[in-house]
């Protein structure tokens, strides 16, 4: 009865608003911001600019901006009564949030064509202390506490129960559909049907390769023992039996790969099912992800972003790649081409390491700008 008891949890309708308002509101905040920094010079947003760009382009930007800022409004107007339920990163996300908002409120775009704004009365970090008070004091703080608390319970054990569906079951559809379905239809049809064999260039190379090493040791046995060299007929007849051997060996290798290739797609195709069946809780386990990323101290993170850029596109990474890009290419029963390999390396993550510069530079820089001081840091200050 209790795993019913928090497996109905799951599908309570209030839990999913609140994840869907703060993901809608902090999704159009980062839109406005992305616009604010790509098109106004990080400043904000103003209808009466006219910007260097065609008008149908600012035409799009300010309908972009108008939708975003009316989903932050309205996510700001549900989210404000349940404040006390949410974790950390999602109060970060709401701060965010409501940074927009008040970015653009009647009263300070008023005020904006003046470079300066009327001081608040009292410090905001005061104001901040009397409203923390004023929560604590609230009657209703206890239950507001204890709800977030379930609600962040009830989240975990959503992340967890689909991270374990996303590897458990295209792992257990591949082994499966390999053993029981794929396996026996590849060996029934495969003499038959020539689609369902790999070209044996490489495999042909590799047998003669074999077969010549076989002939040396062969000799060599001979030799050692003090006998003569095989004549020309006993020679052949165990070339032949040796051939032979390799040639099964081929065909296996060959219906090996096709093997893979099939039961990797049966894995894929179940991949996406459980994708397409469980979006909502896929969002809840993409705000576990983030709380749990963004909960590392500055030094946690700066030490993650390195390690992961070491391995991936450090000085040490064209060796991984190397291994990694042979493995999938025996696994799939390709030939590892070098040149295909030198080429990806010299490529790949490069475009790569672009795309992360790119990526602290947009979202890390704002998010946490103290993570990013702490990566330059460490990095030497480069």
């Amino acid at each position: 009865m209790p795993i019913r008891n928090w497996i109905n949890t799951f599908g309570q309708a209030k839990s999913r608003d609140l994840n869907s308002d703060l993901d809608r509101g902090y999704e159009a905040a980062l839109l406005i911001q992305s616009l604010e920094l790509e098109y106004y010079g990080d400043r904000p947003i103003r209808p009466d600019l006219e910007l260097s760009v065609p008008t149908s382009v600012q035409a799009t930007v300010l309908r972009k901006f108008r939708a975003a800022l009316n989903i932050c409004r309205t996510s700001l107007d549900h989210l404000e009564t349940i404040r006390g339920q949410l974790d950390t990163q999602e109060l970060r996300q709401l701060q965010l949030i409501e940074a927009v908002v008040s970015r653009y409120s009647p009263r300070r775009t008023a005020s904006a064509p003046t470079m300066s704004r009327e001081p608040d009365p009292l410090p905001r970090s005061f104001l901040g202390v009397l409203d923390s008070v004023r929560r604590q004091l609230d009657p209703t703080a206890e239950a507001t506490l204890v709800a977030g608390f379930r609600r962040r319970r009830d989240s975990t054990l959503i992340s967890l129960k689909v991270l374990l569906l996303l590897i458990l079951v295209p792992l257990l559809i591949q082994q499966t559909s390999r053993t029981y379905l794929i396996s026996p239809m590849v060996d029934r049809f495969a003499p038959d049907l020539p689609f369902l064999s790999y070209p044996k260039t490489q495999l042909e190379e590799e047998a003669v390769e074999k077969l010549r090493v076989f002939k040396a040791e062969i000799e060599f046995d001979a030799l050692l023992k003090g006998k003569a060299i095989p004549s020309q007929e006993e020679l052949q007849q165990a070339l032949s039996t040796k051939a032979e051997e390799l040639k099964e060996e081929a065909d296996s290798a060959s219906t090996h790969a096709i093997k893979n290739v099939l039961s990797d797609l049966a894995a894929l195709m179940a991949f996406v099912m459980v994708c397409l069946f469980s979006r909502e809780e896929l969002r809840v386990l993409r705000g576990f992800f983030d709380e749990a990323v963004y909960g590392l101290s500055d030094s946690a993170k700066a030490f993650a972003i390195i390690l992961f850029t070491d391995i991936f596109v450090g000085f040490h990474s064209p060796e991984g790649w190397t291994v990694l890009l042979d493995g999938i290419a025996n696994h799939f029963g390709f030939p590892a081409r070098e040149n295909f390999i030198l080429l990806f390396i010299a490529t790949f993550p490069v475009i790569l390491a672009t795309i992360f510069k790119y990526w602290i530079f947009r979202y890390l820089n704002r998010v946490s700008p103290s993570s990013v001081a702490t990566l330059r840091g460490m990095n030497g200050g480069g």
